[in-house]
């Protein structure tokens, strides 16, 4: 049997990443099953982007073990590891082939995955950089179905990885998991040890720290470039000041872009007969406020709400967002007798569960609680929502 002695291959700096990237794909995928986590979601995404393009640098000018120079691609010997699999104890000081080509494919898709989620801010959230995009209605579904993709070929590549790891670590007796946390393998006794330069741990320290500091910059300020507000944002109160206050008089402010223009034109026809009710004297300035609710309606919003309104309501009369069948679908894992809580009343109460609701032209997912409700309540509604 060939002698052996533990020396240090992997750095700090490499095990950080190693650990951060792996935290930070976990994070996205837990919290992109719940509604109301997408600042998460993005702040987890845009920290695996930076560390992603951190380690496509460190390929390059990393220590020896950590460049791609000195990875194992040669398919012949991706295939004779895997033939050889429990047969040879083979001691791989670096990278093994089939770990060098699961770090280039990691790499590779999370690009893929980040940039698209990047993207799919813009063309389905209306946020960010790529906000322009949503003018185009048909991008968001393509977009959003590269983004699903690359997930589960990440989640597949770093499933077969860990098992791989597990397998070298117990089988092939080589300490793997172990040098992960303190950064010495077993290698043949001609082997020495590499250590990182000043140089190169500034560098690494530098991107570890941006991608530390973007992803909670991004879950905290909301303005971030990544996630910024929507760029045509109105404050009702602010933008028409007696549209907002008349129209509050009586129930919570109905955004204009909940119905289409037709379902409008019928709800604010007769004044004395809005839902069964005489408004003429709670609402004198209608007819100033009609053409604003008309020229805002859902035809003219590109959120998502709106977009889906407009194709529930094609060819149909509904003059109530919660009676088209877009609205039914997105609250489908709400059970009916949810909407008699004391706190809800009503399934029109948006504003319950709906924070700022009424106050803007854009219902946000991070604004999404179920405070009013138990724990219990909140787990069976969002465990019905992941299945739908």
């Amino acid at each position: 049997m060939q002698e052996t002695h533990s020396i240090y291959v992997w750095s700090k700096v490499t095990r950080l990443f190693h650990w951060g990237l792996a935290a930070s794909f976990v994070t996205t995928i837990v919290s992109a099953e719940f509604e109301n986590a997408l600042l998460i979601h993005v702040s987890a995404g845009s920290t695996m982007g930076i560390l992603l393009f951190f380690r496509l640098i460190w390929g390059f000018t990393g220590p020896k073990y950590s460049r791609f120079a000195n990875f194992d691609f040669n398919l012949k010997d991706l295939f004779w590891y895997f033939a050889k699999l429990f047969k040879d104890r083979r001691l791989f000081v670096g990278h093994n082939p089939a770990a060098s080509w699961a770090t280039f494919l990691l790499i590779i898709l999370g690009f893929i995955t980040t940039f698209t989620g990047w993207v799919l801010m813009g063309a389905s959230e209306v946020r960010g950089f790529w906000a322009f995009l949503a003018q185009d209605e048909s991008l968001a579904p393509r977009v959003l179905s590269l983004h699903i993709w690359g997930k589960n070929a990440m989640c597949t590549v770093a499933t077969i990885h860990v098992i791989g790891a597990t397998l070298e670590h117990f089988w092939h007796k080589t300490s793997i998991i172990n040098s992960m946390f303190d950064g010495y393998k077993k290698a043949p006794l001609h082997v020495k040890s590499v250590r990182p330069t000043k140089a190169q741990n500034r560098l690494g320290i530098f991107f570890l720290a941006f991608a530390f500091i973007t992803g909670i910059g991004v879950w905290k300020w909301s303005q971030s470039p990544l996630i910024g507000a929507h760029p045509d944002l109105i404050y009702y109160h602010e933008d028409f000041p007696i549209y907002a206050k008349e129209c509050s008089s009586c129930h919570v402010l109905m955004p204009p872009f909940v119905l289409t223009k037709a379902s409008w034109e019928v709800v604010l026809g007769d004044p004395k007969d809005h839902f069964f009710q005489d408004i003429s004297q709670k609402v004198p300035n209608l007819e100033k406020i009609k053409p604003y609710i008309l020229n805002n309606s859902a035809e003219t919003a590109l959120n998502e709400l709106a977009r889906g309104v407009v194709e529930s309501s094609k060819g149909k009369n509904v003059y109530r967002v919660t009676r088209t069948s877009y609205w039914k679908d997105i609250h489908s894992a709400i059970p009916r007798e949810i909407y008699k809580h004391p706190l809800i009343k009503s399934a029109s109460n948006c504003d319950v569960c709906h924070d700022n609701f009424g106050v803007h032209n854009y219902i946000n997912d991070e604004d999404i609680n179920l405070k009013a409700l138990n724990l219990m309540q909140s787990a069976k509604i969002y465990l019905k929502w992941n299945k739908r």
